[in-house]
């Protein structure tokens, strides 16, 4: 675990960097990166003693960021309208970042399991030498740029000698942003929602709980270097969405209406996470475990069982 430095954190308002941010928090002066649409979120990070800096994805002047030691890059555009802003918001704003940090102990580049190419929903786990060339049907241009990024990731690391790491993010879920699919499959059910079964079979995945990535993410970024290692970061149980599915309703009561479809509603994947393992050690929080305990922060009255 990192302690005593200054750290920055960008996208530290979302889902999976605001857990960080906190943990960090507790034994580092961090530095939390973001739009900050929300003021609400940036009010509740000066709270707790967080300093907050104004970040956009894409931009080429970053001289009034301030200076740290370790950068936890996770901010980025999950939704870019056209393959132009995917590329200039996530793949050169990461460039831009690490020039600006290229006197940093070391950067670590949050990317995304989407990147893998995968035939149907298979629950084979996927190493870090998979075909690539994945394809994100919820936002069509996210893949690509997230692909595109780790190229200016890994190109960066060797042209400013960045100690780097590039962590490729499955299913995170937990009590900020929207949770993650466990909390999206309460809110389908809480609203009469339906989800969509592939006719192939059930959808696997690895969901990882926030505060395994809170902890893994420090573990992995002491392990940078250039060139810049690439490392999976799910969870250490492989598990159905439907899985999930009858664990909520089993807990809350409520049911799902399921429909069959040549697609599922979120195409999953299941990742091998060896090489995670042996650089960063095993997670903590199980599956069930992580998905109750986030569904009882985030509606306490839910929980029947």
């Amino acid at each position: 675990m990192l302690e005593g430095q200054r750290v920055l954190v960008t996208g530290a308002t979302g889902q999976v960097a605001r857990p960080l941010a906190e943990k960090l928090n507790e034994k580092n002066e961090v530095w939390a990166a973001a739009r900050f649409s929300d003021p609400q979120a940036k009010a509740e990070l000066e709270a707790i003693g967080i300093g907050t800096a104004v970040f956009s994805m894409g931009q080429d002047d970053l001289s009034a960021l301030p200076d740290v030691d370790y950068v936890f890059h996770c901010g980025c555009n999950t939704d870019p309208k056209t393959p132009e802003v995917g590329m200039s918001t996530n793949a050169e704003g990461s460039g831009f970042l690490m020039a600006r940090y290229k006197d940093a102990k070391a950067f670590l580049h949050m990317s995304s399991s989407s990147v893998y190419r995968v035939p149907g929903y298979s629950p084979d786990p996927i190493s870090e030498d998979h075909e690539l060339g994945g394809y994100a049907t919820y936002s069509p241009h996210y893949a690509m740029s997230k692909l595109a990024s780790e190229s200016v990731v890994r190109y960066q690391a060797r042209a400013l000698g960045l100690p780097t790491i590039i962590t490729r993010l499955d299913v995170a879920y937990g009590t900020k942003g929207h949770g993650g699919v466990p909390m999206i499959v309460y809110e389908f059910m809480k609203n009469g929602l339906s989800y969509t079964r592939a006719e192939s079979g059930d959808s696997f995945c690895s969901p990882i709980h926030e505060d395994d990535i809170a902890e893994q993410a420090q573990n992995l970024i002491l392990k940078a270097d250039v060139p810049a290692p690439i490392v999976n970061l799910g969870g250490d149980e492989s598990v159905a969405v439907e899985e999930i599915i009858a664990y909520v309703e089993e807990l809350t009561g409520l049911k799902m209406k399921i429909e069959v479809g040549e697609e599922a509603s979120w195409g999953m994947k299941v990742l091998d996470n060896a090489k995670r393992k042996e650089l960063g050690g095993p997670c903590k929080v199980t599956w069930k475990d992580g998905v109750r305990t986030a569904l009882a922060v985030r509606h306490p009255d839910a929980i029947k069982a």
